[in-house]
């Protein structure tokens, strides 16, 4: 058999004596736990049996592992030696294992009569692991062992063992001391030993990582906290000054954030300081003396599982990113409560507004200057007057509906309710007369504008599902549309029911002649003046 299987035949060994000692190290631990709760009486003689039963367990595993180490084996006389380490390995462990039974007959004595009765079972599956572990380790000590079939007759190993233990041997390769790194990557070496911090320095660069060196926990501190790159940490504990458990304390929020791992490369291997380190916010845990293989293997996993963090954040704010886009692409659309409901996947929004007013705006002339002007030069100029119109939306607090050709509709009112509905769509007309009057002759013609507004009860929602738009309906929109069509041009022509919600003391009003309004019959209409600019 090659080194490697032998090694593998005893890891397998170790592992399934070591199954027991899970049994009677994990239920004791258990019991112990269950005799915290209120709903038995607390009896601090029982728990104490079961701590040393657990705390034995623990021995036993530790001497499991120091007689079936890999070292005590060599490729001639395997077998032989593992006779021999056997019996050493009964030796050691028939007095703790006879320390245990002790411990559970006192258990079973002294125990509080519900808790006996409740647990059992778990008391029984510890005593049943005692006497397997004992029948095992018996087995191995008495038998003369001279092959693998040996160790499947006592029932030590069995067959399906074997092949997997064959099939890994297999699958193994030979693995080089300095492993290339699919992430080459910034690391960090937090060590007061020069030696320890060279030896490593030498090994990551080998695997092709950028090396940096911090002797102490301050140093380590101020790197991390400077613009430096640093993709992992190697951090030693006991450390003069700042201790890796203060380092990882100070500093675990801005690990967390950038996504640096920390791996503790410790020779303390007390369960209790992994669990400290581990909950600190280090990521893994490996002790000295290094190996490297291993080390190795857990930076590129830290590594890897760093990448597709760092990978998972950037999509994020990509995401993020395009959300904002579209959110501002429909607040540029819809009105910002409207869009917030349809954000909010709020699919059907429609609205019956009480009280708003509506105006239409249209270039007189127009059509005929359009067909005299090439495309460009109309897109550009229409893009200039409704830029420039949009503005005053925005500033008098309004909402542009939409534009139609060379039409501009908007409506005041909507979708928040306003008292001053009317009174700034008559001063969004002006503005719009004043942009219109200042634009200079184009191609021997000046524009003007034609307004007209409404005031009254009108419906409004979004409709489409791709190219969705908010809009008004209803018999309000159609005679602000009126107004606009009967109007005349540099002039703002208003209902009166728009009239009588303006204050006369800023604007004059002009009767017209009683117009024949489609679908209205004769209205009584008023066209505007403003007493000053400004109001």
């Amino acid at each position: 058999m090659s080194k490697r299987l032998n090694s593998l035949l005893i890891g397998k060994i170790r592992h399934n004596l070591k199954t027991y000692l899970n049994i009677i190290c994990g239920f004791s631990e258990l019991l112990v736990e269950e005799l915290e709760s209120e709903e038995y009486l607390k009896d601090r003689d029982l728990e104490t049996q079961l701590r040393d039963i657990s705390e034995l367990g623990g021995n036993i595993s530790q001497e499991i592992d120091q007689v079936f180490s890999s070292q005590n084996f060599s490729l001639d006389g395997f077998f032989s030696q593992l006779s021999a380490q056997s019996i050493s390995l009964d030796e050691i462990t028939s007095p703790l294992l006879q320390k245990i039974n002790v411990k559970l007959s006192e258990v079973k004595a002294r125990s509080v009569s519900s808790f006996l009765i409740d647990f059992i079972d778990d008391i029984n599956k510890i005593d049943h692991a005692v006497l397997d572990l004992k029948n095992s380790i018996g087995k191995l000590a008495e038998s003369n062992i001279r092959c693998i079939e040996n160790l499947i007759s006592l029932t030590i190993l069995s067959e399906s063992d074997i092949e997997i233990v064959k099939n890994f041997s297999e699958s193994l390769q030979e693995t080089p001391n300095a492993l290339e790194t699919k992430y080459p990557s910034n690391l960090l070496i937090v060590d007061d030993n020069p030696a320890n911090t060279e030896y490593l320095k030498r090994k990551l660069q080998g695997a092709k990582h950028s090396i940096l060196v911090a002797n102490t926990g301050s140093q380590a501190e101020k790197l991390v906290n400077s613009s430096t790159p640093i993709d992992l940490i190697l951090l030693d504990i006991l450390m003069p000054g700042m201790s890796g458990y203060d380092f990882l304390g100070r500093n675990n929020k801005l690990l967390k954030d950038r996504n640096i791992p920390v791996i503790v490369v410790s020779s303390l291997d007390e369960q209790e300081t992994v669990f400290r380190c581990l909950e600190s916010g280090a990521q893994d845990y490996v002790t000295k003396p290094i190996n490297f293989m291993i080390l190795a293997a857990r930076i590129n996993a830290a590594l890897e599982r760093k990448h597709l963090l760092d990978r998972e954040e950037q999509h994020l704010a990509r995401i993020e990113k395009e959300k904002q886009k579209n959110e501002e692409l429909i607040l540029n659309i819809l009105p910002q409560p409207i869009a917030a409901r349809m954000m909010a996947n709020e699919y059907l929004i429609a609205d019956s507004v009480d009280e708003c007013s509506i105006l239409f705006g249209d270039i007189v002339g127009f059509t005929p200057l359009s067909q005299r002007l090439d495309a460009g030069t109309i897109v550009d100029m229409l893009n200039k007057i409704f830029s420039q119109f949009d503005d005053y939306c925005e500033e008098l607090g309004v909402e542009k509906i939409k534009t139609m050709g060379d039409a501009y509709m908007v409506a005041s009112g909507v979708p928040k309710p306003d008292k001053s509905h009317a009174m700034k769509m008559v001063q969004l007309g002006f503005r719009m007369l004043d942009c219109i009057n200042s634009i200079p002759e184009i191609d021997g013609h000046r524009i003007s504008m034609r307004i007209g507004v409404h005031s009254g009860p009108a419906v409004a929602g979004v409709i489409g599902k791709k190219k969705f738009i908010y809009d008004l309906w209803g018999d309000a929109v159609n005679t602000a549309c009126r107004m606009e069509s009967h109007g005349v041009k540099d002039a703002i022509h208003i209902s009166s029911n728009t009239a009588k919600l303006l204050d006369r003391t800023l604007f004059d009003l002009y009767d017209r002649e009683p117009i024949q309004i489609k679908g209205k019959g004769i209205m009584q209409t008023f066209l505007v003046e403003e007493k000053r600019k400004r109001w």
